[in-house]
């Protein structure tokens, strides 16, 4: 009777097992299917150039001496995100001060003979409440040779805070850096200033958007006589526009009015959140996502009549203030990146510098120089991803957004292929179908590459390609595409990020 009794028991459990099972697998499949219309005479949108997906370091690293420039590994790292710039930049650089020699300088007592360091130091001494720091010319020698070892271009930020009693700027340092930098032949290009219009609020002074025209003038003129004539000018750095901080957008164009014929790229900062106060879904909110899309139409409207100037976002990442620990270094910003590159090369942002390669809880690899998953999706945008960007239909939810290119040359020697990239934000798996005149359902070879993070675990610093866990031994991404040949059908699993090179495509433009 008891064995009844039991063989009764563990029918029922393994039953509900069962059901759970398999509404557990309806769920999983159960996602509507988005219609994906790609046409084949559609023109290119944007050309970008082959450092579109760019670096940053922030000068309080360089202050620190956190940065590691001769680690075979970390140049490893940093190469196989090359061709790229490396921008030095941040708070710090208006604390910084150039030096040839190994000194020791302070507010009461600097060298003689340090020619324009104590000049600068005089200055930025009345500003008391930051430290001044002094950068080395060893160590300037370091950053330049790393850069020329791992084909990465250098983007300078000169202090803007060293300035003279009637509130010019004091170039006396900067002619020395360039100076040094000219004599050893360093190809560098250049700013003037790190979100110029929040310098009241954090230095207590302010440097007005006509002022700061003239320092850019007046720096123009020194690249043109230091031997720095071909060197791009890049400016004013200003933060995101905001609603309820109009200051940011007045100062962009007061500048632009007084400076477009002095610089040749127009630069702003971009961040979605606070690091302070950031939660898990608010990386993973479609209204955060739609942020950057509503920035870069109000950058972009203010400043049309100097739409002949490149624009960059010049400092980025998910969230301000360092970065939220556990979150801005974890997969759960991952699609935010993802999908700040494709919105940026969408609307023609030619150059986007991530904050920060290393250093920070925002960075691409930690402090023992293992990559985090940003570096891994970095890597693997750059081998897939070409410069040609086209335009893509995607009839789904909020949850998802879709981007397409032209395939990377480097890639696929096939001039018909494209690379389509996509987030899916759900807990739920999506399915597409690839419709429009340029597909080809029975001729398509499609290869896809998925990312997604351990048991959907968002707060993972490790991720898998393809269903493999990735570990660091080289730069190369050595695992196997999954190959869907002849169907015209691709899918996501929940909370990941995809990308697939589909073949065979009679889009002219590629070609």
């Amino acid at each position: 009777m008891m064995s009844e009794r039991y063989l009764v028991a563990v029918c029922a459990v393994a039953f509900c097992c069962n059901v759970t099972l398999m509404v557990l697998f309806v769920k999983y499949n159960s996602g509507e299917k988005c219609y994906v219309n790609i046409d084949e005479n559609q023109k290119v949108i944007a050309h970008l150039p082959e450092d579109f997906v760019s670096i940053g370091i922030d000068a309080s690293e360089i202050q620190e001496n956190q940065v590691e420039f001769t680690n075979p590994r970390f140049r490893e790292m940093a190469a196989a995100l090359s061709p790229a710039r490396l921008r030095l930049g941040g708070t710090m650089s208006e604390r910084l001060i150039f030096s040839p020699d190994d000194i020791v300088a302070s507010c009461d007592h600097c060298p003689k003979g340090a020619k324009s360091v104590c000049p600068a130091v005089k200055r930025l001494c009345k500003h008391k409440f930051l430290p001044f720091f002094l950068m080395t010319g060893e160590k300037w020698t370091e950053i330049n040779e790393f850069c020329e070892a791992v084909n990465i271009k250098l983007l300078f930020t000169f202090n803007a805070l060293i300035r003279e009693s009637n509130h010019g700027w004091n170039d006396i340092n900067a002619k020395e850096l360039l100076q040094y930098s000219k004599k050893k032949n360093y190809h560098i290009d250049w700013q003037l200033g790190n979100e110029p219009n929040s310098y009241q609020h954090v230095f207590n002074t302010t440097i007005t958007p006509a002022m700061l025209a003239q320092d850019f003038k007046k720096l123009r003129k020194l690249l043109n006589h230091s031997g720095y004539k071909h060197s791009l000018l890049v400016g004013p750095d200003t933060t995101r526009p905001q609603p309820n901080r109009p200051e940011c957008l007045e100062y962009m164009v007061q500048f632009l009015h007084n400076a477009s014929h002095y610089i040749n790229v127009t630069s702003w900062h971009q961040y979605y959140l606070n690091s302070r106060t950031a939660k898990l879904e608010d990386f993973w909110n479609p209204e955060t996502f739609d942020l950057l899309a509503k920035q870069i139409h109000t950058m972009r409207s203010h400043t049309e009549k100097y739409s002949h100037i490149p624009m960059w976002l010049s400092e980025t990442s998910s969230s301000y203030g360092g970065g939220a620990p556990g979150l801005s270094n974890s997969y759960a910003a991952t699609p935010l990146w993802v999908d700040k590159l494709g919105l940026a090369a969408l609307n023609n942002i030619t150059t986007v510098i991530r904050q920060s390669f290393f250093g920070g809880n925002y960075s691409l690899i930690d402090k023992n120089l293992e990559p985090l998953p940003d570096w891994w999706v970095s890597v693997l945008y750059k081998r897939l991803v070409g410069n040609k960007v086209l335009h893509v239909d995607c009839h789904c939810t909020r949850y998802q957004r879709m981007y397409a290119h032209c395939a990377n040359r480097k890639y696929t020697n096939d001039t018909s292929a494209i690379t389509v990239y996509a987030v899916n934000l759900e807990m739920a798996k999506a399915k597409f179908l690839l419709n429009g005149t340029a597909i080809h359902g029975d001729n398509l070879r499609i290869d896809e590459y998925i990312i997604s993070a351990p048991s959907n675990n968002r707060k993972s610093t490790r991720v898998m390609l393809n269903g493999w866990p990735l570990y660091y031994e080289s730069p190369n991404l050595d695992i196997p595409p999954n190959i869907i040949r002849y169907g015209n059908h691709i899918s996501m699993p929940p909370y990941s990020i995809g990308f697939w090179i589909i073949y065979n495509t009679s889009i002219k433009a590629c070609k």
